[in-house]
């Protein structure tokens, strides 16, 4: 899996020379995992444990300041560094900068790209976040006793 992700992250179309992805085409990896059924979940946990920040702390935040969790993610990363708050990042992103004007001297631009990267592939593989799968409230009809008959059948 490793293998087959590197080959569509180097052979994508519109990023760089190098075949490294921009910051944009990455943030909008990670929002796109969080629309996948558990994807809120996996990508709010590694978040969470990636900036050590609590994960309502995090929602609390992202409703506040409007960006998806990918944008929120590398305005996290490029704050921690000297320089802008947080809020000051998101003002310049809102006001259509690209994360790399935004990024500009502040901080090397491969090592942010490295590291966000490295988050969306830990994202996308579910690696540390495979929970148990979801199978709803009621039982499967594998699991049912035989002639158990379903919902209410055991009611006296």
């Amino acid at each position: 899996m490793a293998i087959a992700l590197a080959l569509a992250l180097t052979a994508a179309p519109g990023w760089g020379a190098d075949g490294t992805p921009t910051l944009e085409e990455i943030a909008a990896a990670i929002d796109q995992v969080a629309q996948e059924p558990d994807g809120d979940r996996v990508v709010v946990g590694h978040i969470s444990r990636t900036l050590a920040m609590s994960a309502e702390t995090l929602r609390t935040e992202r409703a506040r300041i409007g960006l998806g969790w990918g944008d929120l993610l590398i305005a996290h990363r490029l704050s921690r560094e000297p320089g802008p708050l947080l809020d000051e990042v998101v003002a310049e992103l809102k006001r259509g900068k690209s994360w790399k004007e935004i990024v500009g001297d502040r901080m090397d631009l491969a090592i942010l790209v490295a590291e966000v990267q490295r988050s969306q592939e830990i994202i996308e593989a579910r690696g540390e976040d495979k929970g148990p799968r979801a199978t709803g409230t009621s039982k499967s009809p594998a699991r049912q006793a035989p002639g158990g008959g379903g919902r209410g059948s055991r009611r006296q």
